[in-house]
């Protein structure tokens, strides 16, 4: 063999890197996904106005979303599954970029419900295809990083949505160069591109499975796999199951204890996060006394603490895998330990009444909130087996009911102005999540239940 061929050769061994193009649009169309989501919030007043509606109208223009979105997570799991990933997400994103072009052309209250209703809709398969695309792109020992970084592009996507689009609402002064505001319509159009052009990159390069992707080599297919004995791409019959998807076992999904302690976690997780998203700021002008400028300050701290907390979540599930090899360790004692901290610091911020010391507390119950997220979703990966995107769907659809409710519940609280006893009700809600996780037998799948390290 002459230097040329021993120089194909070694290249042709070198595992080519395709694993973290996917992760890398896993992790956009999430981002993508919340600029355009959230885009209706910054301009919430101008666009009540102007269409002549209530605060309670636009309070239930908010709310459709949530509403449509939880009770559509197992169909478009569903469909995530038979249609693949490819076909499903691609379709997702084009109809919710589709729904963000029409918020821009409403021209009253029912037009806008109907847009946040199909918002909703289309937006619902966004996780469930991302799990299913990380249970079959990603080996074992990385499912928790890829998690974590999901997670925190949502946020980032937040973040980045709200900064931008107020920039755009109030105009851009550049050195002297004075770039006027845009109005909100245009301002949808705008965000309804990011949608189109992602969709158009990730039909064109992705596929569902590495084995059919032409940049994957058989050294990085060995990585994805771990060592596990590896499907031929030719193999028909490999090729009509992942195309059609055989049929989920609805009967097992429901009857597994596994499933509704993965369930409960999720609606208790989801319903914790999202009062620091929605009433927080209220808790902090009633229960600390503070302005309403300084509260929307005081609450980027547990939000951002939140971001990091996901990513590093993902980092220590992993660690704690290769250290342990047990699912118990990495999924289920990580998640304990997250819980427990979250709801301690929640309730030593309740006793605390020097606003430094209880926002720190209240900022480092978030981390640990975060850092159970990648928990949440590494275990929902693992216990799907064939079937990750509708048992994701349902993990999530659980959340969603759980942050549909909260607030409701919360706002209760404070039309009785009871605003600092919603810290006891905070704590209450993340040691009912390590409670599910403490029940929860993270080994197997939902459809086995058999306990094995």
């Amino acid at each position: 063999m002459n230097e040329s061929e021993n120089a194909s050769a070694r290249e042709d061994a070198a595992p080519t890197h395709a694993r973290f193009m996917v992760l890398t649009l896993l992790c956009l169309v999430a981002a993508v996904a919340y600029v355009s989501r959230n885009a209706i919030s910054v301009p919430a007043k101008l666009i009540q106005e102007e269409l002549d509606m209530s605060l309670t109208q636009m309070g239930w223009v908010m709310s459709a979303f949530f509403w449509s979105y939880a009770l559509s997570q197992i169909p478009s799991g569903w469909v995530g599954h038979v249609w693949g990933t490819r076909r499903a997400l691609t379709a997702f994103a084009v109809l919710w970029s589709i729904a963000t072009a029409l918020t821009g052309m409403a021209t009253g209250f029912w037009m806008l419900i109907g847009v946040r209703l199909i918002f909703g809709i289309s937006q619902a398969g966004i996780f469930p295809c991302c799990a299913s695309t990380i249970s079959k792109w990603l080996p074992k020992a990385r499912r928790g990083f890829a998690s974590g970084l999901l997670g925190s592009f949502m946020s980032i996507g937040s973040a980045f949505g709200a900064f931008s689009i107020g920039l755009l609402l109030q105009g851009i002064d550049l050195g002297g160069i004075q770039i006027p505001g845009l109005s909100w319509r245009t301002i949808m159009y705008l965000c309804a591109v990011p949608g189109f052009v992602w969709a158009f990159c990730f039909y064109y390069w992705f596929r569902d499975r590495p084995e059919m992707h032409r940049g994957v080599n058989s050294a990085e297919l060995d990585i994805i796999r771990g060592g596990e004995v590896k499907v031929k791409a030719e193999d028909s019959t490999v090729q009509r199951q992942d195309e059609h998807g055989e049929p989920t076992p609805w009967g097992k999904i429901l009857t597994s204890f596994s499933m509704w302690m993965i369930c409960g976690q999720q609606f208790f997780r989801a319903a914790g996060t999202i009062f620091y998203m929605t009433w927080f700021p209220v808790y902090l002008q009633k229960a600390r006394g503070i302005t309403i400028a300084s509260s929307g300050i005081w609450t980027s701290f547990p939000l951002m603490s939140f971001v990091v907390g996901n990513f590093l979540g993902g980092i220590a599930v992993d660690w704690v895998l290769q250290r342990t090899g047990s699912r118990r360790w990495s999924r289920q004692g990580v998640a304990i330990v997250a819980m427990l901290g979250c709801g301690f610091c929640t309730l030593l911020a309740y006793f605390v009444s020097e606003m430094n010391l209880a926002m720190t507390l209240i900022t480092v119950s978030m981390f640990f909130a975060g850092l159970g997220g990648a928990c949440g979703y590494t275990v929902t990966i693992d216990k799907g087996g064939q079937h990750v995107a509708p048992i994701f769907g349902m993990m999530n659809m659980a959340g969603n009911l759980g942050a549909a409710l909260l607030p409701v519940i919360v706002g209760a609280m404070f039309q009785a102005q009871l605003y600092k006893p919603v810290l006891i009700l905070m704590t209450g809600i993340y040691l009912g999540a390590a409670v599910c996780w403490m029940l929860l037998n993270p080994n197997g799948t939902v459809f086995e239940e058999k306990r094995s390290l």
